[in-house]
């Protein structure tokens, strides 16, 4: 039998005597999410911190209060099922994880023993909507909508030659995002120039800047999706070696410490653009709701912390429109639903997507070191995918 067998099994034993989704004394959701390791920055644990302490505080869901059981997991996919298995047994409605598909789709199955839905306030990875789990839903679009998104606002600045970065320790979102962004360049008439091959924690980026100056002509942009602090340090490079193509990413590039690098020079960021899940901008909703969260004492910096709002007004929605804790009940309500209000936009729906939150996909950049929404759409032209 192979381990995920094992795990399935374990799991549905394990779990036998928790068929109620939620104690009489409070609806429970899980997070086991890296609260470590290089993908902590983008862990939803802050938002979802607020919103659930917003909602009790305002009398709960019917009177009963939300309660999070959170956890570490690093970058470990077998942490990640331990802690589904005991979050399971502590009867939970909703579970969040690693947002990748490698953990994501071993702790699907493992859930869906007990009817609870995976609920992803930030992954956009393709192969969970393929259908190999039916207990899965993200609230943001698939990749290849930001990588479509991109690509049309490098085609509207004259970009025509790229070369691309691609690394498979991302799953799709490293490996195929950048793909998608070159089939839409060339579908306009541009050129992939050449496809570069990097690994999580580099430092040094001369073997690839040197494989970009070679070329002939010049690059006009690369394409990379991946996080800080790597970008950046990619980013710092290739202006001192004398590299002037744009540096367009995709949500990856939206944290923080990205921004940070306009402190030391306003133009560094003059040609770097990213489309990414929603407008984490001044007097955007989210910078509205992290002063929200600010004035009840919750500080919620960065897009995705403040993604984990929407995962917990989602589930909140699901809850009330069943009228129960059953997690099937409220995975059915929400999927059923026109239109679910959240934090980072106006409202959202699963409707005719099942598992993800079709929305408008904004391309940010920079003016002065200071973020600027370029675009915002749902784009037209993006690459079939998985």
């Amino acid at each position: 039998m192979s381990k995920l067998g094992t795990w399935l099994l374990a799991s549905a034993a394990g779990v036998a005597l928790a068929a109620s989704a939620a104690s009489a004394d409070t609806i429970k959701i899980g997070l086991a999410v890296p609260l470590t390791g290089d993908f902590a920055p983008y862990n939803e644990v802050a938002g979802a911190q607020c919103m659930v302490k917003m909602i009790n505080e305002a009398g709960g869901i019917d009177g009963q209060e939300l309660e999070l059981l959170i956890q570490d997991t690093g970058a470990d996919t077998q942490a990640a099922i331990s802690l589904t298995e005991r979050f399971l047994s502590e009867g939970i409605v909703a579970l969040g994880t690693i947002p990748f598909s490698d953990t994501m789709i071993p702790v699907a199955q493992i859930a869906a023993a007990n009817g609870v839905t995976v609920i992803q306030s930030q992954s956009t990875q393709v192969e969970m909507h393929t259908g190999v789990v039916d207990n899965f839903i993200t609230n943001v679009a698939p990749d290849p909508y930001t990588a479509a998104a991109a690509a049309n606002y490098a085609l509207a600045q004259g970009v025509k030659n790229v070369a691309i970065f691609t690394s498979d320790e991302g799953g799709s979102w490293s490996a195929r995002t950048p793909e998608w962004f070159a089939e839409v360049i060339e579908a306009n008439g541009g050129t992939l120039q050449a496809t570069l091959n990097y690994t999580s924690g580099t430092t040094d980026w001369s073997p690839q800047i040197a494989e970009l100056k070679a070329l002939d002509p010049a690059p006009d942009a690369v394409y990379i999706s991946w996080a800080m602090p790597d970008i950046g340090i990619l980013i710092r490079q290739m202006r001192s070696a004398g590299l002037d193509a744009w540096v367009v990413g995709s949500d990856g590039f939206d944290d923080p410490s990205l921004d940070a690098l306009a402190a030391e020079d306003a133009t560094v960021l003059d040609k770097v653009f990213f489309g990414t899940l929603a407008p984490a901008v001044p007097d955007s909703r989210i910078d509205q709701f992290q002063k929200d969260c600010a004035a009840i004492g919750e500080e919620v910096e960065g897009l995705f912390p403040s993604l984990g709002g929407d995962m917990i007004k989602i589930i909140e929605y699901g809850i009330k429109a069943a009228g129960s804790a059953d997690p099937n009940a409220i995975r059915d309500a929400i999927r059923a639903a026109d239109s679910i209000p959240v934090m980072s936009v106006e409202a959202i729906s699963y409707k005719d997507t099942t598992s993800y939150a079709l929305r408008d996909i904004p391309v940010i950049g920079f003016k002065e070191g200071q973020r600027v929404v370029l675009t915002e759409e749902i784009p037209a032209n993006v690459p079939s995918w998985p």
